[in-house]
């Protein structure tokens, strides 16, 4: 059977589809004009929200390099005020000295600073006038500390004197009427132990000697060796007659001869270089007017001097002295009846207020009694004593 063949099929052209909905151009441009407008409204609001914030921004800006700016010129003016100050010191050191003195104590930091000063100069402009009160500002404050060291080292040599602190130590008052100062030792001869003591002290002093003892010619050797004035310290009765004066003594009981030949053979005893005597004790003999006569009449004919030592109140030495026309010398201070630093000072002291009414005043102590005292305190009172103007002197230096 014969197949019939299939016609080809045309093909379509496709056909437009027609939208479904139909857009008007005119609404279209309107929308669009709408959205334009609202975006610009929006734009333009953002711009005005962010424009203060950013005026705020760059005033703040400006705020911070204004506030720097002052703060630099600041800092600038510092050293210029130190310049102002510096250069009216400069002028004026010369006439006021002392201001420089004041400029340094409150300026210690610009002293510090001042190596900058230097690299400031190097870039300013080559002007002599500017530059040379910079050379006296960094001279003339070198210069002023060299001046307090040198004063420092003149003051520190009279310091050393310390006269003050002698005189807040013992106030000693000054001399007058010329006063002078006599220190008698007694009761040397017994031992030579504590004699050196009194004999090595820096001024004059006497030391008596007891005789006929153990160690009297060797005490009066070193008396003389020494430069110290020797004397006799003659013993004689007490009215206690249960004390017993020692050898060589005066008593009661002899005649006016035997008197005489006691103290003239006590004289020979010590050498030539004795130059007067005192009594030991002898509150006894010394109230005798006729013995007291027959002990000056050896003190004359012996060509020494007698130092009543007035151990007694009624002493008739003065009256023996009278009726022969003879000067003789007194005790007025005993320094240790107590052996204590603070009494001892205190009748020192009040030695010296006698020389100072009298002119002249003769103080005892003891060899042994008051040997681990008194050498050592006459010894830091003398340099103040001698400030002061008083003269230490030998008892016959008195006559």
């Amino acid at each position: 059977m014969a197949t019939k063949k299939s016609a080809p099929k045309k093909k379509r052209s496709p056909k437009k589809r027609k939208p479904k909905v139909k857009l008007d151009n005119k609404k279209v441009m309107a929308v669009a004009a709408i959205m334009i407008f609202v975006c610009a409204v929006i734009l333009s609001l953002t711009f005005i929200v962010s424009a203060p914030e950013t005026k705020t921004s760059s005033t703040q800006k400006k705020n911070r390099t204004a506030v720097e700016k002052q703060a630099k010129p600041e800092q600038k003016k510092k050293p210029a005020v130190a310049k102002t100050d510096s250069k009216p010191a400069a002028k004026s050191e010369k006439s006021q000295p002392v201001k420089t003195e004041s400029q340094k104590k409150p300026e210690p930091k610009p002293e510090a600073k001042r190596p900058l000063e230097k690299s400031e100069v190097k870039t300013q402009p080559k002007n002599d006038a500017a530059l040379q009160p910079k050379k006296t500002e960094r001279t003339e404050p070198k210069a002023a500390p060299k001046i307090e060291k040198k004063t420092e080292s003149k003051v520190q040599p009279k310091a050393e004197t310390k006269p003050a602190e002698t005189s807040s130590r013992f106030s000693i008052p000054q001399s007058r009427n010329n006063a002078r100062l006599c220190f008698i030792i007694d009761d040397g001869g017994q031992k030579t132990a504590n004699l050196r003591k009194y004999t090595t002290l820096p001024f004059p002093i006497a030391v008596a000697v007891l005789p006929q003892l153990g160690a009297t010619k060797e005490c009066a050797r070193i008396v003389v060796a020494d430069r110290k004035e020797l004397m006799l310290h003659q013993p004689m009765q007490a009215q206690n007659l249960k004390m017993n004066p020692g050898p060589g003594a005066i008593l009661p009981d002899m005649s006016l001869r035997e008197v005489y030949a006691t103290v003239s053979k006590n004289l020979s005893e010590l050498g030539p270089h004795v130059k007067g005597f005192n009594n030991h004790e002898g509150s006894l003999i010394t109230c005798d007017l006729n013995m007291m006569g027959a002990v000056l009449d050896a003190a004359a004919d012996n060509k020494v001097y007698f130092v009543d030592s007035r151990t007694s109140k009624d002493t008739m030495a003065p009256f023996a002295a009278l009726e022969r026309d003879m000067k003789i010398l007194e005790r007025e201070v005993f320094i240790d009846d107590i052996i204590d630093r603070a009494e001892m000072l205190k009748q020192i002291m009040r030695g010296i207020d006698i020389a100072n009414k009298k002119g002249k005043v003769i103080m005892i102590g003891h060899v042994d009694k008051s040997a681990q005292i008194l050498p050592a305190l006459l010894s830091e009172m003398y340099p103040e004593l001698k400030a002061k103007g008083y003269r230490l002197v030998f008892p016959s230096q008195l006559l």
